[in-house]
């Protein structure tokens, strides 16, 4: 069963914050030193444009960079990340699940609602997705989001195979669990493989959900770059950022949702920081 959201103050949100964004300013200085592009995203690259920092309430960064980029940052952090920080993938960490990374603080904690029971680092966190090409088919689209759903479904059953409220459920969920994680890193793999990078127009990230990644992003917000101002630093963005915010959230995207909407994105159930 799940264990309670355990609720932060505004003084710990704001504490968990400058550690995400000390994590992010050090995810710059590797990609700098060796050349890798990334883009700040999300609710991130929204709350460069219009706070030039967080959006208040929000929990978490968002970075986004192609797959060749993201392969050379995982060779590049074991050479010359700061040693109070841990890149997370499932190649580094056997315990992860998840088809995407994430750069973690060591010495602290942020465990998700749900993800008390998985064996792995469990640090403050900023998430890197990395951005795969697509099949310019629609058709082939939709085959390949039926695969990658059926990916993130056997991964996902190690969190709900426990964290389901339902026996029932929790009982479909464990038998999918029995599925050596193998197998879907595999077919995300075969995915991702056999598409040629050079024709692909549009991108999207096989371990991620949502219309966004189903219609995919265009390959050009991760390629013509400028910087923007994000809590005292400098950072990526699409020169593009209109399209990009414009493509996410809508062409108001400067307008702050309703005060009842606005919380966090990523409930935890224990964290220190």
């Amino acid at each position: 069963m799940r264990k309670p959201v355990r609720e932060m103050t505004p003084e710990e949100l704001r504490r968990m914050q400058l550690v995400q964004a000390e994590l992010l300013q050090e995810l710059d200085r590797v990609c700098r030193l060796h050349g890798i592009k990334y883009i700040i995203a999300s609710g991130t690259l929204l709350g460069a444009v219009r706070y030039q920092g967080f959006i208040p309430w929000d929990d978490d960064i968002d970075v986004e960079m192609l797959r060749e980029d993201y392969e050379a940052f995982l060779k590049a952090a074991r050479l010359d990340l700061d040693s109070r920080m841990f890149f997370q993938d499932h190649r580094t960490d056997r315990g992860y699940p998840w088809l995407y990374g994430k750069l973690r603080m060591n010495g602290t904690s942020a465990v998700r609602v749900g993800q008390e029971r998985l064996n792995m680092h469990s640090g403050v966190f900023i998430d890197i997705f990395p951005r795969d090409p697509m099949p310019n088919s629609a058709a082939c689209r939709r085959l390949f989001e039926g695969a990658a759903l059926l990916c993130r479904k056997l991964l996902y059953s190690r969190v709900m195979k426990d964290a389901s409220g339902s026996a029932c459920k929790r009982f479909g969920w464990k038998l999918l669990s029995l599925m050596p994680a193998a197998v879907p890193f595999g077919v995300e793999r075969l995915l991702r493989g056999s598409v040629q990078a050079e024709k692909a127009v549009r991108v999207r990230c096989y371990g991620y959900h949502g219309r966004y990644e189903t219609e995919g992003y265009d390959k050009r917000w991760f390629t013509e770059l400028t910087e923007l101002p994000f809590e005292g630093g400098t950072y990526y963005a699409p020169a593009d950022w209109n399209g990009y915010l414009t493509f996410v959230y809508g062409a108001d995207y400067m307008t702050p949702p309703p005060e009842a909407e606005r919380g966090v994105s990523s409930p935890l159930s224990s964290y220190h920081f």
